[in-house]
């Protein structure tokens, strides 16, 4: 093997070029790398204070939307309840909850909403399959329920309720995502104007399917 040749100057430029040209490829490589990342960091960034500002508007209107419908009926709370997966049942099943996100009380009356967090659908089965079934629920005397619901009425019982409404609100497929309730503590529900309720769950529809 000619080593002189091999080492001649024209074949060390060669190799150096080709060098050169690996280099800066790899090095191209990196930094279109390294420049996505950043693009998609400062995008996750610029989300989050978006997300907050649309999220504070969504709340802002449910609820103001919330305190009229309080109003217009002499309700003593307006509430929003949402469907969600929680944990899994040891056979597999999905352990399906409500929470309540929304809720405007009268003055005097106590706030439930830290209590209605992840109540298991399982809980109250009579009710839950009345509400779906029929998409709404009207108990104008909660004492009417007392032996057909026994759980639903202990937990609208220590809530100090004495008749609701509720409406089931859907998603744009038309499948139940939860629902809003009316409720009326110092009087039953025998006085009561559904068809604003009905506003009021297509109003939390259109607002929780544009967010």
């Amino acid at each position: 093997m000619d080593f002189g040749n091999l080492f001649s100057i024209e074949n060390l430029m060669t190799i150096g070029t080709i060098i050169g040209t690996i280099a800066s490829s790899a090095y191209m490589s990196y930094k279109t790398v390294v420049n996505k990342i950043s693009e998609e960091q400062a995008t996750r960034k610029d989300e989050v204070p978006k997300s907050i500002k649309r999220q504070s508007n969504l709340d802002y209107e449910i609820m103001q939307e919330a305190e009229k419908v309080k109003e217009l009926l002499d309700a003593d709370r307006v509430q929003v309840y949402e469907f969600h997966n929680g944990t899994h049942y040891a056979n597999g099943r999905s352990a399906l909850k409500t929470t309540c996100t929304y809720e405007t009380c009268r003055y005097g009356i106590s706030s439930c909403r830290e209590v209605l967090s992840g109540v298991p659908l399982s809980f109250i089965p009579n009710f839950i399959k009345k509400l779906l079934d029929n998409g709404e629920l009207y108990v104008k005397n909660l004492e009417d329920v007392k032996e057909s619901m026994t759980s639903t009425y202990n937990i609208k019982k220590s809530m100090g309720i004495k008749g609701f409404y509720d409406v089931v609100i859907h998603n744009s497929a038309g499948e139940p995502i939860g629902f809003v309730a009316v409720q009326f503590c110092n009087r039953d529900a025998s006085l009561l104007n559904k068809d604003i309720v009905k506003k009021f769950a297509w109003f939390v529809e259109i607002k929780l399917m544009d967010n």
